[in-house]
């Protein structure tokens, strides 16, 4: 077996061509080469520190390291080669350059810590880019809402009209779903944050290593309680991929709402030329084909979450090469993620609310038979008595081809004796609207909170993104190229 294959002193022969290009992952996990650097940069400064490395070899390793890591991230160094996976190509790469002092780099490590280390690495600063669209899809959405406090249109359920909203407090139902997905976003990059590098294939290490120093070099919050579990452990990868879901399946409803109301049937929205594209054979069409394809990526990610449920489903402690399946389904979910949230928020500011539209369809529907229901409540009346009384009500302007509001006062007190003299007074969508001042709810004050409680949060959100620095052993290699570059 060639000595340049990492485990074959066991083996007397080479691997079959079949196996080794089955088997082979460098053509995706490359693009885990800048996380991997990283991570080994941090290794071998804590191996230094803990003096299992020589200053000599040390030096040579963290130089090569950090020009391997540099001609990388400048487009210098294309990571490809016959080797079977990044971290085998590092290896050899290191090795190449600097000599026997880069076979050491492993000491106190194995493949199965150093896998799982970049790869948290790689989420975590994915899901911060993810985080940055979303805030940005909040504030395009938010920006809109804001000026449309006082713009009513029918609210539905079952896709029927239900009750009259404000386009305002509408959007903003958008909003909250995106807040709730920037929690998920958040907890999985949390998740993500324990470093496994210490625990070695399976068991640690007997050499006195520090993996609190390793942690602490790489930005990440914490180290693992438990060797075995760590190397085994791919639930962030879980974590991540279902937080994707999430916000694929809410991205998906808005643009669903997109296509159906830009239709002729709706007529609530206009899309900008730049935003739709046409037909083929058709000259007359505009085609919301972004957010249909918006509305299908939802399943893309769906699919990739439940194609990781099962690949980890029973599989026993610890490491496992069933592993090497979890990167493409991850890789294919963030990149998902992130390229809906930009086309979404593109989408986003290409539409034209047609507000004429939303208030003709508040006439057909009845939508203020609640509030009439409530108005009779009001007077004494048991709610479950009322809802019946207004029902009738609204069977006789059905039947008359007119709506709540056109029925005289008499007319309506032959259904509802206790109807007040000031009930076409709630009659009225935006009375209506305006009434249900609870909290979260269509009111204009009550919007006016949410659009500012919205505002605090995605400023927080932001500040959080500002304050994320670059890990310790990142910003040391940066300022060694600067050193490089002011000595040049």
């Amino acid at each position: 077996m060639p000595d340049d294959v990492l485990w074959g002193g066991r083996f007397a022969v080479p691997v079959h061509p079949a196996i080794q290009e089955f088997t082979n992952s460098l053509p995706f996990d490359r693009r885990l080469a800048r996380h991997d650097l990283l991570a080994s940069l941090a290794h071998a400064r804590m191996l230094r520190e803990a003096d299992i490395l020589s200053r000599s070899d040390s030096d040579l390793i963290l130089s090569g390291l950090s020009e391997i890591l540099r001609e990388v991230e400048d487009g210098e160094l294309e990571v490809e080669g016959p080797d079977e996976d990044v971290h085998t190509w590092i290896e050899r790469t290191l090795v190449e350059r600097v000599g026997d002092a880069g076979q050491r780099l492993h000491t106190a490590r194995s493949r199965n810590d150093q896998t799982a280390v970049a790869l948290r690495l790689y989420v975590r600063e994915r899901l911060e880019d993810i985080l940055s669209g979303v805030a940005g899809l909040q504030r395009v959405l938010t920006g809109q809402a804001a000026s449309f406090r006082e713009t009513f249109l029918p609210g539905y359920t079952h896709l029927q009209r239900g009750q009259p909203v404000s386009l305002a407090h509408h959007l903003l139902a958008h909003v909250a779903a995106l807040g709730a997905d920037a929690e998920r976003l958040r907890a999985a990059h949390r998740m993500a944050g324990v470093s496994p590098l210490g625990a070695g294939a399976l068991a640690g290490t007997s050499f006195p290593i520090d993996p609190a120093r390793s942690a602490a070099l790489l930005g990440l919050d914490r180290t693992f309680a438990n060797s075995m579990h760590i190397v085994g452990d791919r639930d962030y990868v879980l974590d991540a991929a279902y937080a994707c879901a999430m916000l694929a399946v809410h991205l998906s409803r808005w643009a669903d709402e997109v296509v159906l109301w830009s239709t002729r049937e709706f007529g609530f929205i206009e899309l900008d030329d730049s935003v739709a594209q046409g037909s083929s054979i058709m000259p007359q069409k505009k085609n919301p084909e972004a957010a249909e394809i918006l509305r299908g990526k939802s399943a893309r990610a769906i699919g990739n979450v439940t194609a990781l449920l099962a690949l980890v489903k029973g599989l026993p402690l610890t490491f496992n090469s069933d592993f090497q399946e979890d990167k493409e389904r991850l890789f294919d979910t963030l990149d998902t993620a992130d390229w809906s949230l930009a086309a979404a928020i593109a989408v986003a500011r290409g539409v034209n609310y047609r507000t004429d539209a939303m208030e003709d369809a508040l006439a057909g529907g009845m939508l203020t038979a609640t509030e009439f229901a409530d108005h009779l409540v009001r007077r004494g009346l048991p709610f479950r008595r009322a809802h019946h009384q207004v029902g009738e009500a609204v069977r006789m302007a059905e039947e008359r081809g007119v709506e709540l509001w056109d029925l005289d006062l008499e007319t309506l007190r032959t259904c509802c004796p206790s109807a007040g003299d000031d009930v076409h007074d709630v009659l009225r969508p935006d009375a209506a609207a305006a009434a249900h001042d609870s909290p979260g709810g269509p009111a204009p004050g009550r919007v006016l909170e949410q659009l500012q409680e919205v505002d605090r949060e995605v400023a927080t959100l932001e500040a959080w993104l500002d304050g994320r620095a670059d890990p310790p052993i990142r910003r040391a290699h940066l300022e060694e190229r600067l050193l490089d570059a002011v000595l040049a």
